[in-house]
């Protein structure tokens, strides 16, 4: 017989793989468990994965600002839109879907953060911007089959996000 922490972190494991398919298109939210353990080690390992972002320029502390204000940023959309639908049963998968498939794009990012590229600024560097269309894509799927939307809705909803979040930003840093 397994013990709640082993079913918890087999679940958790288990919500890691659909993460990395959901970032590549092949699976969608649903799949996941509905579980608040598994969410809530979903976002520590993203916070614990923003130390890999720490330099001289930023430090855990804004770091962790940023993921806070983006991981409310998120709830408030996804429940939201779920509201809107009617089918608020869905949140903890949605909010889950969202937060790790953030959190594998985040990876991905660190890691080109650190290949020296030759950019000294890493706003300049073109696979940046694949980057993010890229996650603005995975949103938008996951918003689909969420919400069940067309495609152009689910797309407008995610750019709104990455808008608010920034223009919240740069309010930060006004």
């Amino acid at each position: 017989m397994m013990s709640p922490m082993q079913t918890i972190l087999g679940q958790w494991l288990f919500s890691l793989k659909q993460y990395i398919s959901m970032s590549l298109f092949l699976s969608s939210p649903e799949r996941l468990p509905c579980n608040r353990y598994c969410t809530g080690l979903t976002i520590l390992t993203y916070y614990l994965l923003c130390l890999g972002l720490v330099d001289e320029e930023r430090g855990f502390a804004e770091l962790a600002a940023h993921l806070t204000l983006e991981l409310g940023l998120l709830a408030l959309f996804v429940y939201t839109g779920l509201r809107w639908k009617k089918s608020m049963a869905r949140f903890q998968q949605t909010f889950s879907a969202l937060v790790g498939v953030n959190m594998i794009v985040t990876l991905a990012s660190i890691l080109l953060y650190r290949i020296d590229t030759g950019y000294e600024n890493p706003l300049e560097n073109p696979l940046f911007y694949l980057l993010l269309l890229w996650n603005l894509a995975v949103m938008s799927l996951i918003f689909k089959r969420a919400l069940d939307i067309p495609v152009h809705l689910s797309a407008m909803i995610a750019f709104n996000y990455y808008v608010v979040y920034q223009f919240i930003l740069i309010w930060f840093y006004w």
